[in-house]
């Protein structure tokens, strides 16, 4: 199936790694240029040397809660011709029960989760329109849909999404799609910080959780990130031109919940 991407810009946050990575390499097979972002030098290096053979890519290093970081990036993707594509993915908040919390960690799940997205938003969706095309895809979490008791910050907060997604959607519409998608399982390094949290409750080792937390998926795995990544490069194609404003799972079917 042909995307339509070849030469579009296409901008990752968090694109030195885990499902980030996986976007950038392929959105990098469909012929994008891609400029990833993350905060580590060194992660943004390694990323750039693994993804050069695939295609077009630059790095910026960039702090998602810091604002001058993200005008910083989009000032770089506007030096490369402006971006058509913008991939929103990042580390999540702090993985801990409710009376673990306080103050701090709540105030900093809604900067790196929210704001980081009003922000690069405002920047990157509204020069989207100006130009007249555009797609926004947003990395969230099936915690929307289905409480995670071990990361009630990323359950609580990441419901402020499924809003923003619907007010952008409508905001930037007619010429931006803005789109979410909702990983279940995928063996990340989140991941797996998550699982031996688990582990850790149940007095198992990190395998034993592993091959648990597996049966809990109808298709009896953990999701593969270049799964995800074709998802996303076709969200962000012409393709997908009818779809706007929606939260897509891509779980392996893990969500019980009907809406």
């Amino acid at each position: 199936m042909e995307l339509g991407l070849a030469g579009k810009l296409a901008v990752v946050t968090g694109g030195s790694s885990g499902l980030g990575k996986a976007a950038a390499a392929s959105l990098l097979k469909e012929g994008a240029r891609v400029l990833i972002a993350s905060r580590t030098e060194e992660r943004l290096r390694k990323a750039v040397s693994d993804l050069s053979g695939l295609g077009e890519v630059e790095a910026q290093r960039t702090d998602l809660i810091k604002l001058e970081d993200i005008e910083s990036l989009f000032r770089r993707s506007e030096e490369m011709g402006g971006a058509d594509i913008l991939v929103i993915s990042y580390g999540g908040p702090r993985i801990a029960r409710f009376p673990d919390l306080n103050d701090g960690d709540w105030y900093h799940a809604y900067e790196l989760l929210v704001m980081s997205v009003v922000r690069l938003a405002r920047l990157f969706g509204f020069r989207m329109k100006e130009r007249r095309w555009g797609r926004i895809v947003l990395v969230t979490s099936v915690a929307i849909k289905e409480v995670n008791m071990n990361i009630p910050l990323s359950t609580s907060v990441r419901l402020s999404l499924a809003g923003l997604v619907k007010v952008l959607s409508r905001e930037l519409a007619p010429e931006v799609n803005v789109n979410a998608v909702m990983p279940g399982h995928f063996m990340t390094e989140r991941q797996r910080d998550l699982l031996r949290s688990r582990a850790a409750e149940r007095d198992l080792s990190l395998e034993e959780m592993e091959i648990e937390a597996a049966r809990e998926i109808p298709l009896a795995r953990f999701g593969r990130p270049e799964e995800l990544g074709d998802v996303i490069a076709f969200l962000a194609s012409e393709r997908a031109s009818y779809i706007t404003g929606s939260l897509i799972p891509v779980d392996g079917g893990l969500l019980s919940c009907t809406l």
